[in-house]
């Protein structure tokens, strides 16, 4: 079973990841321009950070499967906990993101690029400490 899990936890971080380098990017350039996108843009973003959410969905429930099948609470040092932090600092952030623009879809409306930059920054920021930190307590 924890290998199950962890081949889930791998592949969402890395669906995790590229979701966000690529979104990341798609913004950068979308912003850059001051006009708004093409709908083959949006589309594409819209798609990236629905699979980028569930990969970090699927993050959390792999991982928590990992810890309840293999490793007592009370055993993980404080380096886990800062990581569990950091992966906190991704979860929220995401999950605003993602309601933000649905909610700017279904309003047809769109979505505020400048709330979207700010969160995806502090998940960013969320993303190192728990790729760190995670290291530094499953080592």
């Amino acid at each position: 079973m924890f290998i199950f899990l962890k081949v889930i936890h791998m592949f969402s971080l890395f669906a995790g990841g590229a979701s966000g380098i690529g979104n990341g990017v798609l913004l950068k350039k979308v912003i850059a321009s001051k006009a708004p996108p093409p709908p083959i843009v949006v589309q594409a973003m819209r798609l990236i950070g629905r699979i980028g959410f569930a990969a970090v969905v699927l993050l959390w429930i792999s991982g928590i499967g990992m810890i309840a099948t293999s490793y007592h609470l009370s055993l993980l040092d404080w380096t886990f906990w800062v990581k569990m932090v950091g992966a906190t600092m991704v979860l929220v952030p995401v999950s605003m993101m993602t309601a933000h623009a649905i909610g700017s879809e279904k309003a047809e409306t769109p979505p505020n690029l400048g709330y979207l930059k700010q969160m995806s920054s502090v998940a960013r920021i969320g993303v190192g400490i728990a790729i760190i930190f995670g290291v530094v307590a499953f080592n």
